[in-house]
């Protein structure tokens, strides 16, 4: 299948940088959001705004493209039945256990206690009630499954995708912006980026790049991100495109930066914890804030927030390490932990 060949350096950049991006989603999606256009001028709402509006916003295409490069490096594309088989597993079992379930759990909570439609989550209707257990046309309850969702759906392109990978890779890039920046698929997949990140990933995997091409220039590509993500707090840019498309290309080199430190190898390790990390964070972190808002408000919002991802994090890590020693094979099949390398 022509695999691609990938050595311990570059699988363990890859490590550093799923649980590194990651602990960025978690560090995105802490309440509570505020529009770039509305943030103040204090060192904290520029510090929050640095990393929600601006340095996290690249996890999602940075990771797209990460699995592109993995799936069709590996060459699974090739064989229809084996990707339907793993993704299932890896994908489709997770996002029914934590979405899905948890859809028809508000569901059924609301009908039992009759709350008023004004303060229903999610009304009683068919449409409505679709969306939110699987994501049809819209964003799932449990949101930051909408990547899963989208993921899943590139899952059913992958085969086609690979055949324009391997016969007309640049007609097939042309092809991918022209059918999924124009939305001309309409609701296939909802975040019309990933398609694209997905198949740079996939030309970077199919065609051999030389991924360490840049890594001489490591510090200078930090250095751009951080001035990019900057300006967009100076300027209160509300359109990051641009950021999203270039910051795979920009945050890869720094990874060599790790290598064989202290920090990177924290980082690698901690990679197992990821996807599980990213399956259950947004419940939590609307639990933490719940609570919080129910506690003595004399605890600082600016405690809150540097607090609730860290423990966010730790806790489902601590979690996901008892629950695959208490009972591994149950846990590895509802929520494919133990083979879901890309997310």
């Amino acid at each position: 299948m022509n695999q691609v060949w990938i050595d311990n350096e570059v699988r363990t950049r890859i490590d550093m940088l799923r649980f590194a991006m990651i602990f960025g989603i978690v560090i995105l999606h802490t309440p509570e959001y505020v529009n770039i256009a509305d943030i103040g001028s204090g060192w904290f709402d520029l510090t929050k705004a640095f990393f929600q509006s601006a340095v996290f916003r690249c996890t999602v295409p940075v990771l797209t493209c990460v699995s592109g490069y993995l799936l069709f490096g590996s060459g699974l594309d090739t064989s229809a039945s084996k990707l339907a088989s793993k993704k299932f597993r890896t994908l489709l079992v997770p996002f029914f256990t934590c979405n899905t379930l948890l859809a028809v759990a508000l569901f059924l909570m609301q009908s039992h206690y009759r709350v008023p439609v004004s303060y229903q989550l999610y009304p009683f209707n068919p449409g409505t009630m679709l969306d939110a257990a699987f994501g049809f046309t819209k964003g799932p309850v449990n949101y930051p499954l909408n990547f899963v969702r989208d993921l899943l759906a590139l899952m059913l392109l992958a085969p086609f995708l690979g055949w324009l990978l391997r016969r007309a890779a640049l007609a097939g890039f042309f092809l991918t912006v022209v059918l999924f920046w124009f939305n001309v698929e309409g609701d296939l997949v909802l975040r019309n980026e990933m398609a694209i990140m997905f198949y740079i990933g996939g030309m970077a995997a199919v065609q051999r790049w030389d991924i360490k091409r840049l890594d001489k220039y490591a510090g200078l590509c930090l250095i751009v991100f951080l001035a990019i993500c900057t300006s967009i707090v100076i300027f209160r840019i509300g359109n990051t495109t641009y950021l999203r498309f270039v910051a795979p290309f920009l945050l890869w080199p720094t990874t060599s930066l790790l290598v064989d430190t202290k920090a990177g190898r924290w980082l690698a390790a901690r990679a197992k914890h990821s996807f599980f990390i990213f399956l259950l964070h947004a419940p939590v972190l609307i639990l933490t804030y719940a609570l919080y808002k129910r506690v003595d408000q004399s605890i600082p919002y600016e405690a809150y927030w540097f607090a609730a991802p860290l423990m966010t994090t730790w806790g489902l890590m601590a979690l996901h390490r008892f629950c695959r020693k208490s009972r591994p094979l149950r846990f590895s099949w509802i929520f494919g932990v133990s083979v879901a390398k890309p997310i």
